[in-house]
């Protein structure tokens, strides 16, 4: 149990000290927001004050996967942050 604890806490200081200028797909926003990937793509990234995402050519023809840069949308998520009361 407590190894299984240590190894979650290793794994999201791993992931949190991930350099801002990461680009981020919905798994890496719903696993910052610890929210599922579901509510991430339909009641986040859809809002029109979500950053805007990057689509990198893949192909002659095709558009990549969407993603983000992680500084925008973790300066996105502290702008909800609630005020000291």
């Amino acid at each position: 149990m407590i190894k299984h604890i240590a190894q979650e806490i290793l794994e999201e200081l791993r992931y949190q000290g991930r350099n801002n200028d990461a680009l981020w797909d919905a798994d890496d926003i719903a696993r910052y927001m610890k929210l599922s990937k579901s509510t991430v793509q339909s009641r986040i990234i859809c809002k029109q004050n979500f950053p805007r995402a990057l689509r990198m050519p893949t192909s002659e023809t095709g558009m990549g996967g969407r993603r983000w840069l992680a500084k925008e949308v973790k300066q996105w998520v502290m702008r909800y942050r609630e005020p000291c009361v």
